[in-house]
């Protein structure tokens, strides 16, 4: 009998087998999204999918929904170390197949055959799917890094040096000043700095700040400062288009992306382009929903919420979708008690494979 064995690193474990061939299946278990395909689909009943809201809450500390708690809150007060894993598997069932590390949408399971991953291996199916980033189109403004709901987006940008784009004069005279701070109140780049203290008055202007409207000239009582813009005087001709561009690159973490889509989403300039494996249709029936907040608790694409209330202490009671950033994993209507959403698959995009038990598979996941 060919014996398996286990390493585990934290929540992440790994289940190594030696024989003729090195297999090797990982799980990371913050990348788990609480799907349960791999569970459903694994051929020998090998895995166990926990209760993945309660794991989920006690992971962020916070309720994301702030509705009432779900009974299966009580793993909370068991769980306080954050020690729980998403999921299990009886390593004396499991053949090392890869059929849960191929199907996974989060790609959180990798089944690895002397050390080379399956999805690089001929045969193996794999999802098709992408989310990548256009740098020649990207204008770097990091819209993409806020709205991404994994945190998969890193955008680094290097801006133009500012003296280049904003030059001119400016000038304070200590003799007319009274120290009365007008300027300071009024000056929008919060570049003027006034000591008002009898006896140690003082005016002082940060010219890395200041980007000379002449709004401190035109509000001084006194006339004591003197300022010229450059650009205004002499028209924009004097600037180079080249000095004005914002470099950088924008990256995307593939080993945490899902492709929900967000990013190109909020894309202003058409940048970001994503292709979903699973293509469907999300449904919720309010009619149905307890506001508990399981569903955007696990939900991994932020595409679940509750609309916001206008009066004080007044709570939603219905779940609002947006099927345009939902992936179709099924977590969601997995985890709601009251089966208020219904989650269908109605295609899935996975390159070609000669195996009729992963095709099978595959198809086994439309509705």
């Amino acid at each position: 009998m060919i014996k398996n064995e286990k390493e585990i690193n934290g929540n992440d474990f790994k289940i190594i087998r030696s024989a003729e061939e090195l297999r090797t299946l990982s799980f990371n278990d913050h990348v788990c999204i609480g799907c349960g395909i791999c569970e459903s689909t694994c051929p020998v009943e090998a895995i166990t999918l926990e209760n993945i809201a309660s794991i989920q809450r006690n992971y962020t500390g916070t309720y994301f929904s702030g509705h009432e708690k779900i009974a299966q809150n009580n793993v909370l007060e068991t769980n306080k170390a954050g020690n729980l894993t998403k999921l299990s598997i009886d390593e004396e069932k499991c053949v090392l197949c890869g059929m849960c590390s191929g199907l996974c949408p989060a790609d959180a399971l990798n089944l690895t055959i002397d050390d080379e991953p399956i999805e690089n291996i001929e045969g193996y199916p794999s999802y098709i799917s992408s989310a990548e980033i256009d740098d020649e189109e990207c204008i770097y403004c990091g819209n993409c890094e806020i709205a991404c709901p994994r945190d998969a987006i890193t955008v680094q940008r290097k801006l133009p040096d500012r003296s280049k784009l904003v030059t001119g004069e400016i000038e304070v005279i200590e003799e007319e000043c009274i120290h009365c701070g007008i300027c300071e109140e009024m000056c929008p780049a919060d570049a003027i700095d006034v000591t008002k203290t009898i006896g140690k008055e003082s005016i002082e202007i940060d010219t890395d700040k200041c980007v000379y409207c002449l709004v401190c000239k035109r509000s001084c009582p006194v006339n004591a400062i003197k300022a010229l813009c450059r650009l205004c005087s002499y028209g924009e001709y004097d600037l180079d288009e080249n000095d004005a561009k914002v470099t950088g690159s924008t990256i995307i973490d593939q080993s945490i992306c899902i492709k929900c889509g967000w990013c190109a989403g909020v894309c202003p300039t058409n940048a970001a382009k994503v292709e979903k494996a699973f293509v469907g249709k999300l449904v919720t029936y309010p009619d149905k929903c307890g506001t508990c907040g399981a569903c955007i608790d696990v939900c991994p694409c932020n595409a679940l919420s509750f609309p916001k209330v206008d009066a004080p202490g007044v709570r939603s009671v219905q779940i609002v979708s947006n099927d345009d950033y939902c992936i179709k994993c099924g977590a969601c209507a997995r985890i709601c008690p009251n089966d208020a959403i219904e989650v269908t698959r109605t295609s899935i995009k996975y390159t070609p494979t000669s195996s009729e038990s992963w095709t099978d598979a595959l198809e086994a996941l439309k509705d």
